[in-house]
């Protein structure tokens, strides 16, 4: 098979040239590999690509290359053209040694035009830059970090199809979801549903859609000739090709690409996002780590030295250059790190940990080999003795559709599908109770649930003045769309319509210029207790429930004791359940992590796995496998007892995430006694 450079290595390549060498190798393990369905499911890909594909098309949808060979689907995009098809889905083009699909393509053989559109379910709004300035002088100093590997993709796509059509006009158009739009019908993202077959998959459109049907159009065309000219024009940042014009840029990674040559990228801060790294059963097994061979061929070290703790498994929180200049000085491994890398200027005055010195807590115990945990037991029982009686844990499960259920709303407002929630009662020591003592989920296809739910958690929370808590901002987030939502009229006017705002003021944060207002009851952030009082070697750094409730329960004997009985059902006493009847948490068969207990969603991925695949969105917190579930629940032709099946799953993972908020407390309880 030919050794095309395609637009998604070229991609991979602009992250690092070294990762060219390793992909779609079976050798080397990709922790990125996974079941692009679900990902472009969950993200609304699908159902903006199709809605892009119905507006672009002129009459008649405009045909799909659907050949996956690189030969069957150039020859079927000229087969096209030549039979007079001017507007075409996913087009093959090559030129030389490179070779795109086009996700829209527009020709006209006539005028000697060629336009081409690269659809995106990503948001974008007026406010938005593609570039970024000096400062003062108006000059363009470079693209926004936030636009460039999109901007990088289009300059790629139009270098290839105006090489293999020279004697065409080319524009290029990035498609995006306008967020500044907002939808004047009900139902839109139900007139795109989506179906699996198999390894493939088709968008399900009803022949009777008119484009009146989708009302005022929530997607917009981005013209972005001026910034490809730019990108063309201004040398690429590469350390291993310094000076390199975007052509010749393009020409070497083709190159190395087809001649199977490993481009030596040196160690950055790039090395902590690498996908490219083994986990411990995939060494069992064979598969190599491409990570590995990197440090190990690029410092010229031992495997042994490799193995030690990295500084990319530093917590980096609020110092984005920390990693860079540690790299720089050549600080490679935790062990190297001195406590001036950490503190650059005076440090935060405020009770227990600042940032810096959780950070160096992590470093310390790794030098000195030091597994205990710290726990600011003075600081954190002072916060505790000021909590009220009893005590309420929630936790929500959301989603931020790209096409909006109803009208009114603009694409990627929050909707909160889903809750949980734990009650802790009594006072005394340990003599308390824990009670699930209600759940939430609605997930019926293209509704909004923003109201109902509001109602059911305020319904379940004013029964007393106790404490609320949450872990993270997530929550307070949410909370705070749906105030927006019902403040601005989306709903309607209703009986209760006050009442529901004031119960959401009362229970949050928000900014008012550029102060925070909290409410009379606002929720206590657990996450944010965390940072501030606890850190455990176990969690690596990481301040996420998934890694902190494994760490509190390793370093509690109390918790170990405690939940590794079947202490949890629906009939016990001592924690209550609405989803399990008798189940053990702690199980060293499972690593003593209760996560690693629950049953998958979806059949061959664990909780784990769906939720790393959206890591990096930040508003999704850890609930990237509910809001992928939610999704193929609103948009996939799934079966209803597969359906059925989904629902339970989800009730038992948001019970499981308030529960371990409900562990984590239950530790500091018994530490602070």
């Amino acid at each position: 098979m030919e050794r095309y450079l395609t637009k998604s290595r070229f991609k991979l390549a602009c992250e690092c040239e070294t990762k060219l060498y390793y992909t779609r190798k079976k050798e080397y393990a990709d922790q990125s590999a996974a079941d692009p369905f679900l990902m472009e499911l969950a993200k609304g890909g699908y159902q903006v690509g199709e809605l892009a594909r119905y507006l672009f098309s002129d009459g008649d949808l405009a045909p799909t290359v659907h050949e996956t060979g690189y030969d069957e689907a150039l020859s079927r995009t000229e087969e096209l053209i030549k039979s007079g098809v001017s507007r075409i889905a996913e087009a093959a083009v090559r030129y030389d040694k490179l070779f795109i699909r086009a996700d829209l393509f527009h020709i006209d053989v006539k005028t000697k035009h060629i336009n081409f559109y690269e659809v995106k379910s990503k948001s974008y709004s007026s406010s938005d830059r593609f570039f970024t300035f000096k400062r003062g002088t108006g000059h363009i100093s470079g693209l926004s970090s936030t636009w460039k590997s999109y901007l990088y993709d289009v300059a790629f796509q139009k270098y290839v199809i105006a090489r293999a059509y020279p004697d065409y006009q080319v524009n290029a158009f990035l498609t995006l979801v306008n967020k500044d739009s907002i939808s004047t019908v009900d139902g839109l993202n139900q007139h795109f549903k989506v179906r699996k077959s198999g390894g493939s998959f088709e968008v399900i459109i009803d022949p009777e859609l008119k484009k009146d049907d989708l009302g005022n159009p929530v997607l917009i065309d981005i013209p972005v000739d001026d910034v490809v000219e730019f990108i063309w024009q201004n040398g690429v940042n590469s350390a291993v090709f310094p000076g390199y014009s975007f052509e010749d840029y393009i020409r070497a990674l083709a190159g190395a690409y087809k001649q199977d040559k490993r481009i030596q990228t040196p160690v950055s801060k790039e090395c902590k996002k690498c996908q490219f790294y083994t986990k411990p059963e995939e060494s069992r097994s064979g598969l190599r780590s491409g990570l590995k061979e990197c440090w190990m061929d690029k410092l010229k070290i031992s495997e042994k030295n490799f193995d030690a703790p990295r500084v990319t498994e530093l917590s980096v929180q609020h110092s984005p250059k920390l990693l860079e200049n540690l790299i720089e000085n050549r600080k490679y491994f935790i062990s190297d790190i001195e406590e001036s890398d950490i503190f650059k200027r005076p440090d935060d005055p405020c009770p227990g940990l600042s940032w810096n010195r959780r950070r160096w807590e992590q470093v310390l115990r790794i030098k000195r080999n030091d597994k205990s945990f710290f726990l600011d037991r003075e600081n954190l029982k002072a916060e505790m003795d000021s909590w009220k009686w009893p005590l309420h844990f929630i936790d929500f499960e959301t989603s931020m559709p790209a096409l909006p259920f109803i009208k009114n709303c603009r694409p990627y407002e929050g909707i909160a599908f889903q809750y949980s929630h734990h009650v802790v009662s009594g006072k005394e020591g340990r003599s308390y109770n824990v009670i699930h003592k209600s759940q939430y989920i609605n997930i019926d296809r293209g509704i909004n649930p923003n109201l109902e739910f509001i109602r059911e958690l305020m319904r379940d929370l004013k029964m007393d003045e106790g404490t609320i808590f949450r872990y993270h901002r997530h929550e307070n987030t949410y909370l705070r769309y749906i105030h927006n939502q019902i403040k601005n009229g989306l709903f309607g006017e209703f009986e209760d319509k006050d009442e529901l705002l004031d119960f959401i003021d009362s229970i949050t944060e928000k900014m008012e210029g550029k102060q925070k207002t909290r409410g009379s009851r606002n929720m206590v952030d657990q996450w944010e207790l965390v940072a501030r009082y606890y850190y455990s070697p176990q969690s690596g750094g990481s301040t996420s429930l998934k890694k902190i409730l494994p760490a509190a329960i390793h370093d509690s004997l109390f918790l170990r004791n405690k939940y590794s009985r079947p202490v949890c059902g629906k009939y016990m006493d001592e924690v209550t359940s609405l989803n399990f009847d008798s189940q053990t948490w702690i199980d060293p068969e499972f690593k003593n992590d209760p996560y690693k207990k629950l049953p998958p969603v979806f059949d061959g991925y664990s909780r784990e796995k769906l939720d790393e695949l959206f890591s990096d969105m930040e508003e999704v917190a850890d609930g990237g496998a509910a809001m992928m579930a939610y999704a193929k629940l609103q948009f996939s032709d799934t079966p209803e007892d597969q359906r059925n099946s989904i629902k339970e799953a989800l009730y038992k993972y948001c019970e499981l995430d308030t529960l371990a908020m409900v562990m984590l407390w239950e530790f500091w309880n018994d530490e602070t006694l």
